[in-house]
C-alpha cells in the first residue's frame, strides 16, 4: 500500500513514515508538511491511501482532503488529530474523510485503521 502522509511537525512524520515503511503491506511514497505541499504531493498520484494530521500551518485542511477523495474516491484518507471537537469530526467526515482518528491512539491502531481503510475500498 503506497501513502501520502501530511503532518506538520517533521519528526513525527518521518518517525511515523519509517515506521510504517517496516510494515510488509506499507510504504510511505510521498511525505507533506503543509496543506500547500499535500496539493503537490496529491497531483504526482500513485498513492493508495493518505493521512492528513490536523491542524496544518496553511490552512485548508478540509479543502485538502475534499480534494484528495474527489481525486480519487478509492483512495482512503485518515484524518488524526488531537481536536477532540465533533464539529471539527463530522467536518472531515463529510469533505470525505473514510475515518478521523485521536492521536492519542497507539501506533498499532493506526496501522489497523489504515488496513481497514483500504480493504473497505
Amino acid at each position: 500500500m503506497l501513502i501520502l502522509f501530511v503532518e506538520y511537525h517533521a519528526s513525527f512524520r518521518q518517525s511515523a513514515s519509517y515506521m510504517m515503511d517496516q510494515e510488509a503491506d506499507m510504504e510511505v511514497v510521498s511525505q507533506a508538511g503543509s496543506v500547500a505541499e499535500g496539493r503537490r504531493k496529491m497531483a504526482e498520484g500513485g498513492i493508495d491511501a493518505a493521512l492528513v494530521d490536523i491542524p496544518l500551518p496553511d490552512e485548508g485542511a478540509p479543502e485538502l482532503v475534499r480534494e484528495l477523495h474527489d481525486a480519487n474516491p478509492a483512495v482512503p484518507v485518515l484524518v488524526l488529530t488531537r481536536v477532540e471537537d465533533p464539529d471539527v469530526r463530522a467536518e472531515f467526515l463529510a469533505a470525505g474523510a473514510s475515518e478521523v482518528l485521536s492521536k492519542e491512539c497507539t501506533f498499532v491502531q493506526i496501522l489497523a485503521a489504515v488496513r481497514r481503510l483500504r480493504s473497505e475500498v
